[in-house]
């Protein structure tokens, strides 16, 4: 049976929500902000050293509270903000090794999420009976 959009986006933002529930276990370790575990995330991508706009486009928040979040993680000693050799206004940032370990550690949280979700697909369960099932052990 073919599931309406609705059914889907719904199964998205409980994903999602599961997910940011499995991010906070290790924000809150290290007192930090959802933003700051998502800005720790993507900088920790080692294509290039991307800048605060390129955060701000592919994501949600504002550049004023990326700004502020990156601040904060400067000040933490969780990543360096070097101004480009091409262009000064912008300026690449880049994680320290505690940055990184901490970023790290937030993969392996999600990767401990995602390997059971993709296990239960591959078995043949469908979305909704996967949610119910991480709704009882994974919350």
């Amino acid at each position: 049976m073919e599931k309406s959009f609705n059914t889907y986006l719904q199964y998205s933002r409980h994903i999602t929500k599961l997910i940011n529930t499995r991010i906070a276990t290790v924000s809150n370790k290290y007192k930090l902000t959802k933003l700051d575990a998502h800005a720790l995330i993507f900088f920790s991508v080692d294509e290039h050293d991307p800048t605060a706009s390129e955060f701000c486009k592919c994501g949600v928040y504002p550049k004023s509270n990326v700004s502020k979040s990156l601040l904060d993680l400067s000040n933490k000693g969780l990543v360096t903000m070097q101004p480009q050799k091409e262009d000064r206004r912008y300026q690449d940032v880049i994680l320290t090794e505690k940055g990184k370990k901490i970023a790290e550690e937030i993969r392996k949280e999600i990767s401990n999420y995602f390997v059971p979700l993709l296990r239960y697909r591959r078995r043949g369960y469908q979305l909704h009976q996967i949610m119910l099932i991480f709704d009882t052990e994974y919350t």
